[in-house]
């Protein structure tokens, strides 16, 4: 646990304005490329993956190299993997070993209220811990610190029912694969990346219609279907997989032509993860 740096007056004014965060962070990302660079990050609640409980408490991060990865800046939050190291008590799992607990955090701005910057020594960057003064800070939210959350509101985020293991494209291609009764359906499905028999189709759209899919296979983590991948040859079929982690949308319409604004309106935008293309995007290949 790092402790919250206090504003000196002796000191330039840090930013407090949360609108400044998408460049202040931009800057964090850039500056991960600098091993003597690091931020110390202090908020109320994040949300986390590979954890029964998705809301924790306090959120309190130290980012450098090394330290986290595949950074996301949206508009309104900051999202990051990274670890924490656990020693389990006997009795628990993976004791008598260390074991590092991975995820991928994500905090809300409206969490967000502290920033520190330091560059570190070569003694600090081999340290244990490092020490944060007032001269560290580049942000800091007062109105957001001063709005702690209750003892109500985090017993309450801790007794929320665990979600479903299901992914949602579970449910969302069993939609599909019901409206695939009516010919009048077109769905248009978006992927980073799916397999066919040739090997990795990147950025691939998928075209699924009465006359255009058949054997459509929902599994867990993803599913398998065939269809007409040769524009040349409309007779043939052709089985693909894909994985659900590389799905990015999926769209009902009524022809293969894609109007968003008209899909949007009819409420045919079935399922959204634009982090999936934000993914492949940064790393230039599948996430």
């Amino acid at each position: 646990m790092y402790p919250t740096a206090s504003a000196d007056p002796g000191q330039p004014t840090p930013l407090s304005d949360p609108a400044q965060l998408p460049a202040l962070l931009q800057q964090l990302v850039a500056d991960l490329a600098d091993p003597p660079i690091a931020y110390l990050l202090g908020g109320h609640s994040y949300d986390r993956t590979n954890h029964p409980r998705r809301r924790h408490f306090p959120a309190v991060f130290a980012l450098r190299q090394g330290e986290v990865a595949n950074m996301e800046v949206g508009p309104d939050f900051v999202a990051f993997d990274t670890e924490l190291v656990l020693y389990p008590e006997r009795g628990e799992p993976h004791y008598p070993d260390p074991w590092a607990d991975r995820f991928r955090a994500t905090v809300p701005f409206d969490q967000l209220y502290q920033l520190c910057r330091k560059e570190l020594t070569p003694a600090e960057q081999t340290a244990d811990e490092v020490n944060y003064g007032p001269d560290t800070i580049v942000y800091y939210n007062a109105a957001v610190h001063q709005r702690h959350p209750s003892p109500t509101d985090i017993n309450r985020a801790y007794a929320a029912a665990p979600p479903s293991d299901e992914h949602p494209l579970v449910s969302v291609l069993t939609a599909v694969e019901a409206g695939l009764a009516d010919p009048a359906n077109h769905y248009l499905i978006n992927t980073t990346s799916f397999e066919s028999p040739d090997g990795p189709v990147l950025l691939g759209m998928l075209h699924l219609q009465a006359h255009t899919t058949q054997d459509l296979v929902i599994g867990a983590d993803g599913f398998t279907c065939s269809v007409h991948l040769d524009p040349g040859d409309q007779r043939a079929w052709t089985t693909v997989r894909v994985d659900f982690a590389y799905v990015w949308q999926v769209l009902l319409s009524d022809s293969p032509q894609v109007d968003m604004d008209e899909i949007e309106e009819a409420g045919g935008l079935l399922y959204d993860a634009p982090e999936v293309l934000s993914a492949y995007a940064r790393q230039g290949r599948t996430a």
